[in-house]
């Protein structure tokens, strides 16, 4: 499965494009409660190939782009770590049937919160 053709990921995506300003705010929060190191080393069990986390990257920088104005223009939200933040839930997303369940909550549990559309661990990322 490739970042291109993963409709869990496209479903995710589409439902970020609809969080508000707060609810990127309410994600880094949480992001940051979880802490650096439990999302460190889930982040690095979910690795992709250089070109993998390229087209991921391209993905995710593009689901922000009818957005940018609105963060822009809200002083309590940051652009990017709004996109930061989505990039490491969304690269959960794609390697969910990599990893542990609580390497995968750790990704994605900031999403969670705010109502975003996140597969279910261990699903077929089809």
């Amino acid at each position: 499965m490739t970042v291109s053709d993963n409709h869990g990921l496209d479903r995710f995506l589409a439902s970020v494009q609809k969080l508000t300003p707060a609810d990127f705010t309410e994600v880094s929060e949480r992001a940051l409660a979880t802490g650096a190191s439990a999302r460190t080393s889930a982040r690095k069990a979910a690795k992709l190939s250089a070109a993998e986390r390229s087209a991921l990257d391209k993905r995710v920088r593009d689901a922000f782009v009818p957005m940018h104005e609105q963060l822009e223009a809200d002083p309590s939200a940051d652009l990017h770590d709004a996109i930061m933040d989505t990039m490491t839930a969304a690269l959960g997303v794609v390697q969910r049937t990599k990893l542990s369940e609580e390497q995968y909550e750790t990704l994605i549990r900031p999403f969670l919160a705010v109502g975003a559309d996140v597969p279910i661990w261990g699903s077929d990322p089809v």
